[in-house]
């Protein structure tokens, strides 16, 4: 499914789910395929070193190891793989402010994409890995809060043909994603999954409203035919049950809630389309933060849930919607 990748890069090859990768082990190891052995991304704060920053852990589906990919001083964030498992991108604040990175799937060969000195965040890749969509306010306006509003561009992997595909300096998109087929992209705006042609044109809604849900983060099936994505729960019970996952047919029809236990959120599919990844997480409601996050995989349907990472430490294991991909 993906190629064989050389991996010669430091790790503890028996690193148990409780314990972090120590950056500064020199182990050298056997050749790994890091996207077939390793196949989840997320960020966490659990590497040892570099304990008050963000990190881009890759782990095995069992989460019974971690691989930290990034091993920088730096907050690194949203990993999301290329098609083919050669490249991940994500965004790091390591030049300042955050900008979009690719590193090679081992770690290596990291090199910067954006340049801007406003944060650009969320980068997920077209289906053919030439292009990266990401979030940005560079040619947003001013609000209120002195904060700018956020547009979905799209970028060459070369750093070339910028575009701007949603133009509305005044009102907010991210989360964006391109569906397999290249033609679609989604994205969030007020509270609202949007699809748009992926040349910017006939923009409509995803679903109809439900009024006891705002839209949160969407993830295409790899065939296409089915949005996963989570919700913020308007009437939820107090201090749990936040976010919630659905399924919708790509055409807006068949909307099913998939969790009704803890806050799910962040939904991503594996390569098969028969296994959904996503974020469960414990809510502090009333400081507005959430105490402890882990990663949990569980059927299309929302039955056979199995827990991957079980950190109590309220580290933040931060899965994202193009984290276990091909």
């Amino acid at each position: 499914m993906r190629k064989v990748l050389l991996a010669l890069i430091p790790l503890l090859a028996a690193c148990s789910a409780e314990n972090p990768v120590d950056p500064s082990d020199t182990t050298t190891v056997p050749v790994v395929d890091t996207a077939n052995t390793y196949p989840i991304l997320f960020s966490s704060l659990r590497d040892a070193t570099y304990s008050s920053r963000l990190e881009v852990i890759a782990t095995k589906v069992d989460g019974s190891a971690f691989m930290n990919l990034s091993r920088d001083p730096s907050n690194d964030r949203d990993p999301s793989w290329s098609p083919d498992g050669e490249q991940i991108a994500f965004a790091s604040d390591r030049s300042g402010n955050y900008d979009i990175y690719i590193m090679n799937a081992d770690g290596s060969g990291v090199r910067r994409l954006t340049f801007d000195t406003v944060d650009e965040r969320r980068p997920r890749w077209s289906p053919d890995g030439r292009q990266v969509l990401f979030e940005s306010g560079r040619d947003g306006l001013l609000n209120q809060f002195l904060q700018r509003s956020i547009d979905i561009f799209v970028i060459d992997i070369d750093g070339a043909h910028l575009i701007n595909l949603t133009k509305t300096p005044s009102t907010s998109e991210s989360w964006a994603a391109i569906s397999p087929d290249g033609k679609t992209v989604s994205f969030t705006r007020s509270g609202v999954i949007m699809l748009i042609n992926a040349d910017g044109t006939s923009e409509r809604r995803l679903h109809s409203a439900d009024p006891g849900f705002t839209d949160d983060v969407a993830a295409w099936s790899p065939d296409g035919a089915t949005v996963a994505y989570s919700a913020y729960n308007l009437n939820h019970p107090f201090a749990t049950d936040t976010y919630a996952i659905f399924t919708v047919k790509a055409d807006g029809s068949d909307v099913r809630r998939i969790t009704t236990t803890g806050s799910a959120r962040f939904p991503s599919w594996s390569p098969d389309g028969s296994r959904i990844l996503y974020n469960r997480d414990a809510v502090d409601e009333f400081w507005g933060r959430f105490n402890t996050q882990n990663l949990f995989i569980m059927s299309p349907d929302g039955t056979n849930n199995v827990q991957v990472t079980k950190d109590a430490s309220a580290r933040n294991e931060l899965g994202g919607p193009q984290g276990w991909t091909k």
